[in-house]
């Protein structure tokens, strides 16, 4: 450990006040730490001379051996989750036992009193109703209650039973999840401390197998200094490990098509302005139908009893799917009206766990997930509502692709080693390298052949043109994936009273994302109309150039390559202090401090945010000193960095040109044969495959998103069976990085100036902090080099960001007990502004690109409800063992709906050229200003979800269980088209049903575990 006379001076300075704090407070208790990727465990020791205290873990055998201190208190930090057994040593005897089930991120208090009665000695030990450690919002789910709860196999569905979170209001960005108000790109996710989260994108994150699943934590708020890079949620997942018991097991489990409710047809609104189709079916969606299967096995044990031992999960699941393609207003019929799909998803997961000592313990976690889908178009006839057997189309492949809400896959290696030093030092070192690939690509697809385009006026007579490239058009390149690598170092150490904890980190990104021509490039034949005229771009004519060329033939060699290579650097440096103030106060201390950058595919930094400094503080109050009763609260500021896929909009490198060369003739691929130059590569708008200028991409000193939050609250355990709580949660966004792509204030500022602008080809949009002034650098292209132009907030009229969450949650939770657990909670919340965040109901699937800011008109009436503002929210969840061998299970959500809009044009009056230039995307209706959110509402969404699971004592570890989803088949609307008008007129979709909830499904599964 550093010594003090090397640190740094302020840190000094630090060191030497909590010395002195300690030498003043010396008799208060100990202070717990724990870091929300392992646990800890704690307690007393009435009498403490002569003790030891030994915890074992109940599953690996691994023993820790403590010390009470004087006052008899005892602490282990970063201990793995799972089963304990305490003993209470002394003279060489166990005076005392007791088991406790430590979680993830949270803490365990086991304390041991003494009674003495004449000669004999009584020793008992108790643990805390509730987790008086902590000062954080969370829900920690475990393993067995997520095999008991009727919840689908996903991340996704388990952070819906959490107060606060909503469904993701935007389906291109797949099932992510809002939570306490914010966006879906806000959250951030962890497998054995190692981010998981969409490395492109923010959206979502890789997945493991669902069984593999030891620990679930869902923050909602609170978190402490090591966690960031988040304003909405953190999801923390530890994963099984192997134990001195070899175990193996298997699964299958069944969704089928046939148990499924009939998906509604969609009709075109009523609007009264189009009557060939108001009211009319506009898509068959009875037909459609989807079944899907799950094979899992499952394996763990030890290699070495108490030493080395191993897990190892795989899942893979398959489904197929039917669906309508086409609408009726396409025609009575269609040869790619039918679409058929089917996929394949492979999860696995091993972890090895080594115990070199008790006190030095390595890790290494493989996951692997991958997502290959195939669909195929066939024909649809309206008339007879049934489709045909006949391809309409090329067959496509997608691995790990394609859009914003996709699965990003994962290839992940995570190296993790505990050293607990002493009593009171322990260190952990995690390091992880994440990689995926992703691919489209069609059935028969040749990466060889170029693509060949020909006119029939531009053939030559009596040669023949063949056309072998069956794919037109762009794929997605075939060099695309990303890349993660990270490191982190945590040190905890205890000092009187105080736990002090700090650490390091550091994330390198780097992805391949783009497009290019199907084939590399494209040969489109030409004809000029007189063969002695120069062609724009060459230096010779098709006369010069020879060949056919003396006729007027000649061909184009065209690239079209949108392919960047987006990079960033994530690092952070934090120190948090768990001070036990007292015997019942606890105060949480920290300090977090950020670094981001994001570089263009040359390298160079357009968003560099320095030293974005996060203070957390917190602080828990058992009021009764037993554990009873819990008073919290917490405050703080968080940041997100900027997703690294805005670099592959804002500065890609785009390659757009054609050569253009006379030829002799033709090959049997199509192919010109006998090629002269006649130009260069040339390009109409300059895409010759340069990066735009790094500093003319984002505002001089780019403010990060930030914001702020507070909470407080309060748990009451009335008795060993049930426990209440109350917590308040406000949410304020500071400020957001958006891009904006008006150009009328940067002409204002070239006038006023006296700058020459007219060789200028526009400004191209750069990334800002709506609201405030925003300086950039622009080359006016007129010798004079990179200016900086300062534009002021006014100037650019855009409304500083908005957007607050209130919520009040309240819950009741009966812990397992005599045979039955559930929990119910309430939330009654608000969610208010003009800013969704880095995503936009409103514009498309691009994160951090949103239409909100791109001109100031767009932000008219922009004030109101937000969409994922849902005022009442009541989940309840639970189970129930009637007999031993039979349980039931239930899930029911009722969640009050979101505010509704109507969009539309931009009035006449508002227009000046530019502004308009968004169609129906504007705050106003029908001419006249919409706020955001004032159309009322939609209406309530209610599921209820039950499973019966069956465990026959005659085959011990067999378990068949049948889970129903939306057991009531309720559709309730969840979402309407509310652009009105497009092109001056009323569309015909106006109103129309946009999203309902999925119908009722059943599945069934039959699990098989053998423990020996």
């Amino acid at each position: 450990m550093q010594s003090k006379k090397n640190l740094p001076a302020h840190l000094s300075v630090t060191a030497g006040a909590v010395a002195l704090a300690l030498g003043l407070m010396a008799a208060a208790p100990v202070a717990v730490a724990q870091s929300n990727t392992t646990t800890t465990i704690y307690g007393e020791v009435k009498l403490a001379a002569g003790a030891t205290v030994v915890l074992q873990n109940l599953d690996t055998g691994v023993q820790r051996t403590l010390t009470p201190d004087a006052a008899g208190r005892f602490q282990a930090n970063s201990m793995p989750p799972g089963r304990y057994q305490l003993r209470l040593m002394r003279n060489g005897k166990v005076e005392a036992t007791q088991e406790v089930e430590a979680l993830v991120g949270n803490g365990v208090e086991a304390n041991f009193g003494v009674t003495n009665t004449l000669d004999t000695v009584t020793v008992s030990g108790a643990a805390k109703r509730i987790d008086v450690s902590n000062t954080n919002n969370g829900v920690v789910f475990t393993a067995k209650e997520l095999k008991a709860l009727p919840v689908a196999a996903d991340v996704a569905a388990v952070i819906q039973l959490t107060p606060g979170v909503v469904r993701g209001t935007n389906g291109q960005y797949g099932n992510a999840p809002s939570i306490a108000g914010s966006g879906q790109s806000e959250n951030s996710f962890y497998v054995n401390g190692f981010p998981i989260t969409n490395i492109l994108t923010q959206v979502g994150a890789s997945e493991l197998p669902f069984g593999a699943i030891g620990n679930m934590q869902v923050l909602s708020g609170g978190y402490g200094a090591e966690f960031g890079r988040s304003t909405g949620g953190v999801v923390n997942i530890t994963t099984k490990s192997g134990g001195n018991k070899f175990e193996v097991g298997g699964k299958l489990s069944w969704i089928p098509g046939s148990l499924k409710g009939k998906q509604y047809d969609t009709y075109y609104p009523n609007t009264g302005e189009h009557p060939p189709t108001d009211g009319k079916l506009q898509y068959w969606n009875q037909g459609n139908e989807s079944s899907s299967k799950v094979v899992g096995l499952y394996a763990g044990g030890p290699v070495i009893p108490n030493k080395l031992f191993a897990f190892v999960a795989l899942e893979q699941t398959r489904s197929e799917s039917e669906s309508i393609a086409m609408p009726t207003s396409l025609g009575v019929s269609s040869p790619t009206g039918w679409s058929k799909s089917d996929s394949k998803v492979d999860r696995y997961l091993a972890k090895l766990d080594y115990n070199l000592t008790d006190d030095h313990h390595f890790e290494l976690t493989k996951l692997y997930d991958k997502t290959t889908s195939r669909s195929q178009a066939f024909g649809f006839n309206y008339s007879t509502l049934t489709h045909d057997n006949t391809p309409g189309n090329g067959r496509q492949t997608y691995v790990n692709c394609c859009g914003s809400g996709s699965a990003p896959g994962a290839d992940i290696s995570i190296f993790k080693y505990t050293g607990y030093l002493s009593d009171d030092l322990t260190v952990t070192a995690v390091y992880g390298d994440s990689r995926t690939k992703h691919s489209r690509t069609p059935e028969g697809y040749n990466a060889s052949l170029a693509q060949t385009s020909s006119a029939v006026s531009a053939r030559v007579p009596g040669l023949s043109y063949a056309q072998p490239q069956t794919v037109t058009g762009s794929l997605v390149d075939p060099e695309s994936g990303d890349r993660q690598k990270g490191l982190r170092l945590d040190i905890e150490y205890k000092l009187g009273q105080h736990s002090l904890r700090g650490g390091i980190d550091r994330l390198n990104v780097n992805s391949v994302v783009g497009n290019s021509l199907a084939g590399g490039y494209r040969w489109t034949y030409r004809k000029a109309t007189d063969p002695n005229r120069a062609i724009t771009g060459a230096f010779e004519t098709p006369f010069q150039g020879g060949g056919y060329g003396t006729q007027g033939y000649y061909v184009s060699k065209d690239i079209d390559t949108n392919l960047a290579r987006p990079s960033g650097v994530q690092a952070a440096q934090y120190i948090q202090d768990h001070w036990q103030l007292s015997d019942r106060v606890l105060l949480d201390l920290g300090l977090r401090r950020e670094q981001f950058t994001n570089y263009t595919s040359n390298g160079d930094a357009f968003i560099s945010q320095r030293n974005m400094i996060a203070p957390r503080l917190g602080a828990t109050w058992d009021f009764a000193g037993d554990g009873s009763l819990k008073l919290f609260a917490n405050a703080g500021r968080y940041h997100l960095p900027v997703p690294s896929n805005l670099s592959s909009n804002m500065a890609a490198p785009l390659t757009r040109t054609g050569e253009l060369f006379t030829y002799t003739g033709v090959d049997a691929n199509g192919a010109p044969t006998g090629l002269h130059a006649i130009s260069k590569p040339y390009s109409a708008n300059n895409a010759y495959g340069q990066s735009r200028n790094a500093l003319e991409v984002t505002a001089i000193d780019l403010k990060p998103l930030s914001q702020d939050e507070f909470s407080l609250g309060l748990e009451k355990a009335l008795n060993k069976s049930l426990v209440v709580g109350a917590s308040f949660l406000y949410r304020r966004l500071n400020d957001t990085n958006d891009d904006t792509c008006d150009q009328r204030p940067i002409d204002a500022w070239a006038e006023k100036n006296h700058v020459d602008a007219s060789h200028w080809g526009g400004f191209q949009c750069a990334i800002m902090n709506p609201g405030r002034d925003n300086n950039l650098w622009i080359d006016f292209l007129d010798g004079k080099g990179l200016r900086r132009v300062d534009i002021s907030a006014a100037e650019w009229g855009t409304p500083k960001p908005a957007r607050k969450y209130a919520a009040l949650n309240l819950f009741a939770e009966h812990p397992f007990r005599d045979g039955w657990y559930g929990k119910l909670t309430y939330t009654l919340s608000t969610l208010k502004g003009n800013m969704e965040g880095q995503t936009d109901t409103l514009g498309g699937g691009d994160v951090a690109l949103t239409v909100s800011d791109d001109h100031k008109e767009l932000m008219y009436n922009a004030y109101g409800y937000l969409p994922s503002d849902h005022r009442h929210a009541i989940k309840a969840y639970g189970f129930v063992q009637i007999t031993p061998e039979v349980t039931v299970g239930a899930n029911v959500s009722l969640i009050s709906g979101g505010p509704r809009n109507c969009l539309g044009e931009l009035p006449d009056a508002l227009h000046d050229g530019t502004a308009g230039s968004y169609g129906g995307a504007y705050f106003y209706c029908n001419g006249k200003p919409s706020p955001r959110g004032s159309l009322g509402r939609l209406p309530w969404t209610a599921q209820l979800d039950m499973n019966l699971a069956y465990m026959p004592a005659a085959v011990k570890g067999l378990s068949l269980k049948a889970d129903v989803f939306n057991l009531l088949n309720r559709r309730s609307v969840t979402r309407y088209n509310e652009n009105r008008e497009d092109g001056g007129a009323v569309t015909e979709t106006y109103l129309q049903v946009a999203g309902r909830t999925g119908p009722r499904s059943v599945r069934l599964t039959a699990e098989y575990n053998y423990a020996f």
